[in-house]
């Protein structure tokens, strides 16, 4: 269901509320908001502020005030969770923008006063709620204002998740730029998670700087201590030095691990190619010094002049083989996402895409000016999250005049470069931060909770969040109360989302109730999960690639191209003495009458199996799922290519595009390959308008030492030629044949019994690569790629309608594949839009996805037991689909005892089934349900009738054993914690023990909460114990028993609450 959580921020902009209370002409204000709504915001009689560890948030009092007359401010002490600064907005040059700090007093310049409350949090913060208190004292008030201080349950990265590069003119600092001056500006900068660059005026005419990290030489001690303060995020180095200088400094950050951080501020904004000839220049001289190099050039237009001018290809063209960061001006994606991400296209991955501001963008879209709006200041990082920009540089905080105090008006851009002020103007040493720029860091820490929520559920659902209160540089909100919520959504994932209890679909968060869950097989995880409000029920097994004991194998329905047969007929066909097709899933859409295509019954999208093409991919428009030769996953579309090469003189090729395919109204290709899967005879033609057109039919077997492979040549000898036949030609054993009309059946017509032939089966994804593929299975779309939900899902008839579904999966890292299947139009499952299948796949750790045949086609086997209901009421057959299959020897020796899964309704009526499932050494399920088991419980826990555990209620404690055949599992239970659902997963550890094909060495695997310490012992039968030891297991540990003499053994394992007995069979 949907987790609403009672809000902690009542009604006002970032945890201040709304509600009126009679605490006199005292207003608490959002510090987004515009100073002249003030009077919106009365105080409330419990103020609420939220935030997390490592965060700071500001609001605003509001004073009705005499000029000249004293305030006081005194505070109750508070807690160490949480520190609070006072600062009082000052006018400067015209503009109420400078916020200077306070102790306790302070004078009123109006007749409103404005004083910021600044709550910062430690990262050792406890989360909790706290209260504090303030008193407001003046002639016309005398009002204590009460807070409740909420320290959420997350935390702000202390080095910056993206690099934020703001310049300050070492020129223009107070005193001269004296050391205590540049220390104080370097940490004021660095605590609002800027990484400062300091510049220095080379030649004004071109604007020509030369910029470093640190105000003193790059090698100084300070520069050197700078360098490791993990506030920073990126460095920039000086480039206008001698080569010895650049080497000298390019192996100090090498040595020390920072170079990968570092940057050369080469050139800015270059307009005329004479700029960007001296930008290769420049930058092929220090990359022929540290070829590793990064070089720094910001773009705020195209080329001016010359022939390449207004051409921003040519421009990064040009640019991007010598330059690896190009921040791009945000005035010149024309206040359109569109063309933000035309620029995207351009530079990555060639270069870091980043982004900046400075005179423009003006007007509505995101920028410091003081014509524009708070909510502007704050939206800039909203913009950087949407736009996916990987840095933002900004080009200087103190361009202003110093003596006396001035912005800049000259490019009516007021505001422009001046952030950060001099602190004696206003009596103070340290500098004075503009109410702009702390809003800048507000909009900061948005882009940093949106980056957890993120990693939590995606970037598609962060995003959807942030659509809440930005849409466009043009569309985001001037409403205080929308970024409150927007805020109150981000900390309720950030703080409550788990992945194993919890799903986000369209933004909404939902309680997932998992109906059962063991490993069917080896590096198989199976779970049958539901989500009652919607209704949804969904089955998903999760595969290990990378365990040695499974493969995924393509079934083609009854080995035809035609043939139609149900996924638990073909985990039976596959099943032999040798292997087991443990489960399955249905795959791609295929021909019936209203396509108009034929063979009816015939894959719609393509499919092979062992680097066997069945039938070609039918185009790039279509998606597929494969898995190379090196079992990799690969979910993109695909487009097929064939070729025959004639090696006999004078050598000559020829084209096709069809497999096992009559000719149709789809395809007239004159060419068209077949082999065994063809139904064992070439075809006649089924196109009326063609006809059965006189054909020449060449058959052909590999030659020795060749196998059929995708995207590699294979040579095979031609062994029999039919001329002038209509088709329809059986096909020897191990024959395949290439048959022609028209122009191909000339080229056919010169080939020769005997003679050789280079036949290249191409597939190439969208990307132009040509993976090694051994499986593949064809289907509707590519739903989601690196974790992006694409436009298909929305525009596509099919996609974009309630249906149960099928779908394939991978993580990022191409170790996991995942297979699913949705139940639809019945009760107890509405199904899915294909978009919410994309939800559920990212939930389970997916970032790709391509979707298979639904409907009445979706079907999932596990364990040779159709697990799912499928919408026909049966099952239905399909044309083909993915099994997963053992490699292992055949193995019927039990080593391993698993308890069965206890769903929550189980938990909740006090009665739990028991059963013991046993594996054998490869992690092969050998039998679901052993008998006879003895079965024992702490007396905490409850009582056992028969195979039933009785619990004396749900928050209770206690250990279960089972023990079979001299083997014992046991499994320890807190009900008292969370839900019964919830605590049986988390205290139950996804143990898998599989042992090498090859050696005497044993393999487990935990996939629990964390790390666990694990202690073990390896017993011979005789009670005699033959080694121990202990170790934390973290992922998986090998024992190594290569040195013990064969025979059986007991290896007893605790970890933890848990304890294992496997029994080892050394040879």
């Amino acid at each position: 269901m949907k987790n609403y959580l009672v809000s902690v921020f009542a009604l006002f902009s970032m945890g201040v509320g709304l509600h009126a209370a009679n605490t006199g002409d005292v207003w608490v204000m959002p510090c987004t908001e515009l100073q002249e709504n003030y009077q919106n915001f009365p105080a409330e009689e419990n103020n609420r502020v939220v935030l997390g560890r490592g965060e700071t948030e500001h609001i605003q009092l509001v004073f009705s005030t005499i000029p000249k007359e004293e305030i006081t401010l005194s505070t109750s002490s508070s807690p160490q969770e949480f520190g609070v600064q006072y600062r009082i907005l000052r006018e400067i040059d015209g503009f109420d923008d400078a916020l200077v700090p306070f102790e306790s007093k302070t004078k009123a310049e109006k007749s409103t006063t404005v004083v910021w409350l600044t709550f910062e949090t430690p990262r050792d913060a406890r989360p909790g709620t706290y209260d504090y208190s303030v008193n407001v004292k003046s002639i016309g008030n005398n009002v204590t204002l009460n807070f409740k201080v909420r320290v959420a349950d997350y935390e702000i990265p202390l080095t910056p998740s993206i690099p934020s590069e703001f310049c300050v003119d070492i020129d223009n600092l107070p005193e001269n730029g004296s050391d205590e001056q540049k220390e104080l500006w370097t940490e004021f900068l660095l605590t609002r998670r800027i990484d400062p660059y300091y510049g220095k005026i080379i030649d004004p005419s071109i604007w020509r700087w030369d910029n470093c990290f640190s105000p003193w030489p790059w090698d100084d001690p300070r520069s050197q201590k700078l360098l490791q303060d993990k506030r920073f995020c990126r460095f920039a180095l000086p480039c206008l030095v001698d080569d010895e200088e650049i080497l000298r400094m390019c192996a100090d950050m090498k040595e020390k691990g920072y170079f990968d951080r570092c940057y050369f501020y080469i050139w800015d904004e270059p307009k005329t190619p004479a700029h960007y000839e001296q930008i290769a220049k420049e930058s092929a001289h220090i990359l022929s010094l540290e070829p590793e190099a990064k070089m720094l050039v910001p773009i705020s237009s195209s080329l001016i002049e010359g022939e390449n001018k207004w051409d921003y290809k040519y421009t990064f063209d040009f640019l991007t083989p010598y330059v690896k960061i190009l921040p791009i001006s945000a005035e010149e994606y024309k206040c359109q996402n569109s063309v933000a991400q035309d620029f995207r296209k351009m530079i990555e991955p060639r270069a870091e895409w980043w982004t900046y501001v400075c005179c423009g963008p003006v007007g509505v879209q995101p920028n410091f000016l003081f014509s524009q709006t708070p909510f502007h200041n704050r939206a800039i990082m909203w913009r950087v999250y949407k736009e996916n920009e990987t840095g933002f540089l900004y080009w200087g905080v103190n361009r202003y005049r110093m003596e006396p105090f001035a912005f800049d008006r000259s490019l009516d851009a007021v505001g422009d470069g001046g952030l950060v002020f001099p602190g004696y103007m206003f009596g103070v040493k340290e500098p004075i931060a503009s109410a702009r720029l702390e809003r800048w860091k507000e909009g900061q820490e948005d882009y940093e909770l949106l980056k957890i929520v993120e990693g939590k559920v995606g970037r598609q659902n962060a995003e959807k969040i942030l659509e809440q209160v930005y849409r466009s540089p043009s569309d985001y909100t001037r409403n205080s109360g929308e970024i409150e919520a927007f805020r109150e959504k981000l900390i309720q994932i950030a703080e409550t989302y788990d992945s194993f209890g919890q799903v986000l679909i369209r933004g909404e968060q939902y309680l997932v109730d998992t109906l059962n869950a063991y490993i069917p097989g080896p590096g198989c995880e199976y779970s049958h999960i539901r989500i009652d409000e919607l209704p949804i029920e969904a089955h998903v097994l999760k595969v290990d690639l990378q365990n040695p004991n499974t493969r995924v194998k393509t079934f083609l329905g009854n080995d035809l191209i035609e043939g139609l047969e149900t996924v638990s007929s073909a985990c039976d066909r596959y099943t032999t003495g040798t292997t087991d097709a443990f489960a399955g899933i249905n795959g791609d859409f295929f021909n019936i009458s209203a396509h108009k295509e034929f063979p009816i019954g015939a894959p719609r999208g393509g499919c092979a199996s062992e680097g066997i093409i069945q039938r070609e991919p039918r185009s790039m428009e279509w998606a597929f799922a494969a898995i190379d030769d090196n079992n990799k996953p690969i979910l993109d579309n695909m487009a097929f290519s064939g070729s025959v090469v004639s090696l006999k003189a004078p050598i000559a090729s020829y084209t096709f595009n069809d497999v096992n395919l009559p000719r149709t109204d789809c395809y007239s290709c004159d060419m068209t390959f077949y082999n065994e899967f063809a139904g064992g005879y070439t075809r006649m033609d089924e196109n009326a308008e063609i006809g059965d057109k006189l054909k020449t039919e060449v058959f052909f077997k590999l030659a020795d030492g060749q196998a059929w492979k995708i995207n590699s040549p294979i040579t095979c000898i031609v062994t029999r030629i039919i001329k002038d036949t209509e088709g329809k030609n059986a096909l020897k054993p191990g024959e395949a044949a290439l048959s022609g009309i028209d122009q191909a059946k000339g080229f056919l017509d010169k080939l020769t019994v005997g003679q050789k032939l280079k036949i290249n089966m191409t597939i190439k994804t969208a990307g132009n690569e040509t993976p090694a593929i051994r499986e593949m299975i064809g289907g509707n779309s590519l739903l989601m790629k690196d974790g992006v939900i694409m436009e298909c899902n929305f525009n596509d008839s099919y996609n974009n309608v309630l249906y149960p579904r099928t779908g394939v999966g991978c993580s990022a890292d191409g170790r996991w594949l995942y297979l699913m299947v949705i139940d639809g139009r019945q009760a107890h499952s509405r199904g899915v839009y294909s978009d919410e299948m994309c939800d559920l796949f990212r939930s389970a750790g997916a970032s790709d996805v391509v979707g298979f045949d639904g409907g009445g086609s979706t079907g999932m086997v596990v364990n040779h037991t159709v697990v799912n209901r499928p919408s026909d009421g049966q099952e239905r057959a399909v044309t083909n689909g993915w099994l997963l299959q053992t490699t292992t020897p055949v193995d019927r020796e039990i080593v391993r005892l698993a308890f069965n899964y206890w769903n929550k309704e189980q938990i909740n009526s006090l009665s739990l089934p028991l059963r013991l499932m046993g594996y054998n050494q490869y992690n092969v399920l050998v039998d679901s349900d052993l008998s006879p088991v003895t079965w024992s419980c702490s007396p905490e826990l409850g009582h056992i009738e028969g195979e039933t555990l009785i619990l004396k209620g749900t928050d209770i404690k206690g250990t279960v054993t089972g023990t079979y055949n001299g083997m014992s599992v046991s499994r320890h239970f807190n009900f008292g914690e969370t839900t019964g659902l919830e605590s049986v997963s988390k205290w139950s550890r996804n143990v898998k023990f599989y042992k090498d094909k090859s050696a005497n060495l044993f393999y487990l695997s935990q996939d629990g909460n964390g790390p666990c310490k694990m202690a073990y012992a390896l017993y011979a039968l005789d009670g005699h114990c033959m080694r121990q030891g202990e170790s934390e297991l973290s992922g998986t540990y090998c024992f190594d028993f290569t040195d013990m003499p064969s025979g059986l053994y007991l290896l007893k394992v605790n970890m933890e609450m848990e304890s294992f007995t496997f029994k080892l069979i050394i040879r």
